[in-house]
């Protein structure tokens, strides 16, 4: 097995998906006239399983960003600092959106988080729930709701300058 073969191994999934240039494309057909072993791999279903790898190493980074986020929504909401709480926002949705490229995705990560916290936060704090009763669980998620709400439109801003840099810069 040559060094091309190597190279060409690792690109047979891309290929697959037709998702390499024109010039790789040729390179790889090109290896594939004259190699046996690697016309084995391309009809084989060996590729797949490198593909499902790729597939999880990106799902775990994923996963990753979504636990930080839950870290940032609960550290940016300690600022006492309201311009940096919304530059921070703004930038976290931002830069969300260019991770994901999904603007829901956004909207989840900026409110879900912060809207557990904010009940986590504050369902044993006594100005907010003394007895539990239903007003008081009420107002307790209406608040809930409100700050989330609230980190989220700063998010969206961010978001809104990633789809507009993206479109102009296309």
């Amino acid at each position: 097995m040559s060094q091309e073969c190597s190279i060409v191994e690792d690109l047979l999934p891309l290929y697959k998906k037709q998702a390499l240039q024109a010039t790789t494309i040729q390179f790889v057909e090109h290896h594939l006239a004259n190699c046996e072993h690697c016309q084995q791999l391309a009809t084989s279903k060996q590729t797949l399983g490198y593909h499902l790898l790729m597939k999880r190493t990106v799902t775990f980074f994923h996963l990753v960003f979504i636990v930080l986020s839950f870290m940032f929504a609960i550290n940016s909401s300690l600022l006492g600092n309201q311009t940096s709480f919304a530059v921070s926002y703004a930038i976290f949705g931002c830069l969300t959106y260019f991770f994901y490229k999904n603007i829901w995705i956004v909207f989840a990560i900026s409110s879900v988080p912060v809207f557990v916290w904010a009940i986590i936060n504050n369902i044993n704090n006594q100005l907010y729930v003394i007895n539990y009763t239903f007003a008081e669980i009420g107002t307790l998620l209406i608040g809930a709701c409100y700050i989330a709400l609230l980190h989220t439109i700063f998010a969206l801003f961010g978001a809104a300058f990633a789809i507009l840099f993206r479109r102009f810069t296309k």
